[in-house]
């Protein structure tokens, strides 16, 4: 790899590993998180596949960490409306309470984000970051 191409790969993952150790009072592993949060924010029936589609991870990952989100109270199953071989996910009452929770802990290092870089650098940045993701995401 060349040197700049090295030095920016190091930068995203200094990026990345910094923003998962900021000191968030949150019980739970991010990647569960990143299902609960996938849940609120889709308007169709979500399935087991549709998360690992979405989290670019394995059946059986997605199956651990479905059983783990259940059995802690977070999400609940029901068979799938729209097929009788499956099941759909929910969110319970837990799992809203527990993204109130994380919404105000990642607001309050966004918000830092954003004060520190200004309005202007901050709307660049995210702007930049979703590009990068909707590339990253043809790719899976």
């Amino acid at each position: 790899m060349n040197e700049p191409l090295y030095q920016a790969a190091a930068q995203v993952t200094l990026f990345c590993r910094m923003a998962l150790r900021q000191k968030l009072a949150i019980p739970i592993r991010p990647s569960d998180m990143g299902v609960l949060l996938y849940l609120d924010s889709t308007e169709e029936e979500v399935t087991p596949a549709a998360v690992s589609s979405f989290m670019g991870i394995s059946r059986p990952c997605t199956t651990a960490l479905l059983k783990r989100l259940e059995r802690d109270g977070y999400i609940s199953r029901h068979p799938s409306p729209s097929d009788g071989r499956c099941y759909s996910l929910a969110l319970t009452g837990k799992g809203h309470r527990m993204l109130s929770h994380v919404h105000e802990e990642y607001g309050r290092i966004i918000q830092d984000l954003k004060d520190q870089m200004g309005n202007e650098r901050f709307s660049l940045f995210l702007e930049m970051i979703e590009e990068s993701n909707e590339i990253l995401r043809k790719n899976l």
